[in-house]
């Protein structure tokens, strides 16, 4: 019996963590440094559903000197592989975050985007995060403990570093990926969320606050007044 659920656990754990549930429009947030695959089905994704915006962000190139000649940021080589695929840079808004300890990375690009929703005063409903596989599941509690309940949050598991997901346990690659993402979604549903929302995430001001809510059909949004 044990040995029964350990496999059903080993075998059904790659697909919790690489969760997609996408909504399919409002704002597409990509984590800056994805591989280049990963970034170009993001921008085919972007281009073939309805999303207003294309949200790039993260930090620094660890090691990168802002002498040299290559992109000092992820942001900035996303930014560049983007223009190579030929991407329409108007609908592109680039937010770079500062450099952070290795478990906070993920929540301080969510609190970016959060701070520049709110800063912009778009009306948007949704906000969908690509970043790429076992990854998928930690950065959707974060980007929906950052952004609160104002907005619906939708995941997508961009494409995986080279190893077979269905068999990942015979992979040393896929052994370490998905056990430290595992852990670093453990720690973040354990600890980081412990951390208190701001109050304006936690629920809309009143007073003639307007906020934006997703409609039925797919693609239309109707704007909703609170009047205190």
């Amino acid at each position: 019996m044990i040995a029964a659920v350990l496999i059903f656990v080993v075998m059904s754990i790659h697909d919790f963590l690489a969760v997609n549930n996408p909504v399919g429009q409002g704002i597409l947030v990509v984590e800056a440094w994805i591989p280049e695959q990963a970034l170009a089905e993001s921008a085919r994704i972007f281009n073939s559903r309805h999303y207003r915006y294309f949200v790039v962000v993260g930090g620094p190139i660890l090691g990168m000197s802002t002498k040299s000649n290559q992109p000092a940021s992820y942001v900035d080589l996303a930014t560049e592989r983007l223009e190579k695929l030929g991407f329409d840079t108007k609908k592109l808004v680039k937010i770079s975050v500062p450099g952070v300890s290795f478990g906070r990375r993920t929540l301080t690009s969510a609190t970016a985007v959060e701070h520049w929703l709110s800063s912009s005063e778009i009306g948007v409903c949704c906000v969908d995060v690509v970043t790429v596989g076992v990854h998928a599941r930690k950065s959707w509690i974060l980007f929906r403990h950052a952004l609160g309940d104002r907005y619906r949050i939708g995941i997508i598991a961009g494409p995986e570093v080279p190893y077979d997901r269905r068999f990942w346990f015979f992979s040393t690659e896929g052994i370490w990926t998905v056990v430290r993402n595992l852990a670093g979604y453990v720690y973040a549903k354990v600890w980081i969320l412990r951390i208190p929302r701001a109050p304006s995430q936690q629920e809309p001001r009143r007073g003639g606050l307007t906020y934006w809510s997703c409609g039925i059909v797919r693609g239309f949004m109707w704007r909703t007044v609170e009047v205190s």
